[in-house]
């Protein structure tokens, strides 16, 4: 190859591959090194490659294995015996003799067949890697394992909050006597869950928990529902056990107002 190619392929691209990889024999290493300049083909495959390598490798949580471990194995290798190639015996007429050693050159040729082989998978992985599959479903996983986490987390929070027998429950009913909401009221925290409450535009609007049982609404926590919501942990007020009656309205803009602009739903506290 000669010059910048016009075209996204080189057949040379597998060896650069295997550059990246260090994974070339001596003579393939020196071909690569005098094409690399003139194909930038290759080298944005190289560039590729390192790239996709150190983001794998990093991915990847590393351990050491145990020392017990490590000593049966090294203890194996030292006392597994070694196989010796059997000799190539060549017949000739009226007599035999033994064949001269394998060149070198025969057994590079071999193996670097075998590394071709290996370079080839390789490069399916780059292609992949480098047009966003692998990167985009390391990250998904990786993102999906996170939410699974998070998820687990809150529901066992939950669960705590709920079966607590100090947590206090408040159905919370719209006017017209329809279930909303059902708060659970603890200490230092509380959870809702929603009962076909309607999900905010999160980005103009919130929902308030208000306290009821004083001179006036007392705001006492912010919360948004999304599509699907099926429980909600509240950052709460630490003067919210002094209430016993509740109330929700849905407010415009991020931050509790003094008073709520209109209730949704309001309810008092029952025996759990």
């Amino acid at each position: 190859m000669s010059g910048d190619r016009k075209t996204e392929w080189c057949d040379q691209e597998e060896l650069a591959v295997g550059w990246a990889m260090h994974a070339l024999e001596p003579d393939e290493e020196a071909r690569l090194r005098s094409h690399l300049p003139e194909c930038g083909t290759c080298r944005r495959t190289v560039r590729n490659t390192e790239a996709v390598t150190a983001a794998i490798g990093g991915s990847v949580d590393q351990f050491d294995p145990p020392a017990r471990l490590r000593s049966r194995l090294m203890e194996a290798i030292e006392h597994t015996p070694q196989e010796q190639p059997a000799p190539v015996v060549v017949k000739v007429p009226d007599r035999q003799e033994v064949a001269a050693p394998i060149s070198l050159d025969s057994r590079r040729n071999v193996k670097a067949k075998r590394t071709r082989v290996l370079l080839a998978a390789a490069a399916v992985i780059l292609v992949a890697v480098v047009t966003g599959v692998v990167g985009t479903q390391i990250g998904s996983l990786s993102d999906q394992v996170e939410a699974q986490k998070s998820r687990t987390d809150q529901l066992e929070h939950t669960f705590r909050l709920t079966t607590d027998p100090t947590t206090r429950k408040v159905v919370l009913r719209t006017p017209d006597g329809t279930p909303m909401a059902v708060l659970f009221s603890g200490d230092d925290d509380a959870a809702v869950i929603p009962e076909g409450m309607p999900a905010n535009d999160t980005a103009a609007q919130t929902y308030v928990v208000w306290g009821t049982s004083g001179n006036g609404p007392v705001a006492l926590a912010t919360f948004d529902v999304r599509q699907g919501s099926q429980d909600i942990m509240l950052a709460w007020n630490k003067d919210a056990y002094a209430h016993s009656g509740f109330a929700i309205s849905l407010e415009q803009g991020k931050v509790a107002p003094p008073t709520p602009s209109a209730v949704l739903a309001a309810g008092q506290v029952t025996q759990t």
